[in-house]
């Protein structure tokens, strides 16, 4: 946060420091002056922000992956894509539809059929676990899967059918620039908050990039998701990051994509089971990460 009255201060010092030198201060000396303090104070690290300036976190808030941000999306290889749970999902259906339409059932859900062949090519979680007969509404990550695509141009439902849009038979046969169309809408257009009765819509969603850099940082070994919503509170003291930011982030956004693990199975049951993560490799396999 720019700190109002250390600028005017510093602006005053120089003013009154160039002005006991015998030279003469216009309008335009202190806007240029000006302009550079503000620049200074943007770029300076800022220890709420884990040591990223106001700079870089707007470029993370505002232009996520893009040129100039301090998180890069890497390219893969065909092989390494594979390894991505939401990859293997959707390059799964999109081959299918390629092939031919697929019909929906008479209530407008993908097939149970394809819904576990979804299912069983991406990270499991608990509530989906939970229903050993897999259908759309019952299955999380088959419903976020079909928004995915769908917000990002990629499918469409026609009198009953799910079939490819134009985009996505582009797209299918480059698996990076898929990656990155469904990558960069899921950390930027992406409510995570879609499923769920928590009522502040911003936590969680605002600044998902930065929770990615805190993962990546902190998350070689297991920790608490209070720990990260501890550093985010830090740089968003104004959001109340409770268990919604952890479930939203952590459970529905990371998980999903395949970048973190989290403490759910036999072995970890106890006190704190089901509230500990920690990064996959894939985090640094597909990000890279611009050192401060």
């Amino acid at each position: 946060m720019i700190d109002k009255n250390e600028i005017t201060c510093r602006l005053q010092e120089w003013i009154d420091q160039m002005e006991g030198n015998g030279k003469h201060v216009n309008l335009d000396d202190i806007n240029r002056h000006l302009g550079e303090i503000m620049h200074a104070q943007n770029a300076a690290p800022k220890p709420d922000f884990n040591g990223f300036s106001s700079e870089q976190m707007h470029q993370m808030l505002n232009r996520p992956l893009e040129v100039g941000c301090p998180v890069q999306l890497r390219r893969l290889t065909d092989e390494q894509m594979e390894r991505i749970p939401v990859m293997r999902q959707a390059l799964h259906l999109m081959n299918e539809l390629s092939e031919k339409e697929l019909k929906l059932t008479a209530q407008g859900y993908i097939p149970p059929k394809m819904v576990a062949e979804l299912y069983e090519l991406g990270c499991h979680s608990r509530n989906s676990d939970w229903y050993k007969q897999k259908s759309e509404p019952k299955t999380e990550e088959v419903q976020v899967l079909r928004v995915v695509l769908k917000e990002c141009g990629l499918i469409k439902t026609r009198i009953g059918k799910l079939s490819l849009t134009a985009k996505g038979k582009q797209l299918l046969a480059d698996h990076n620039e898929l990656m990155r169309t469904m990558i960069q809408f899921l950390f930027r257009n992406y409510n995570t908050g879609w499923l769920d009765l928590y009522e502040d819509n911003e936590v969680g969603n605002l600044g998902r990039l930065y929770s990615l850099w805190l993962l990546h940082h902190y998350g070689v070994d297991w920790r608490d998701t209070r720990f990260y919503a501890d550093e985010y509170s830090r740089a968003f003291p104004m959001l109340n990051a409770g268990h919604g930011y952890e479930y939203r982030v952590f459970n529905r956004l990371f998980r999903f994509i395949g970048l973190c693990e989290i403490n759910e199975s036999d072995e970890f049951k106890g006190k704190n089971w089901g509230k500990e993560v920690r990064k996959t490799e894939l985090l640094d396999m597909m990000f890279a990460f611009e050192k401060k």
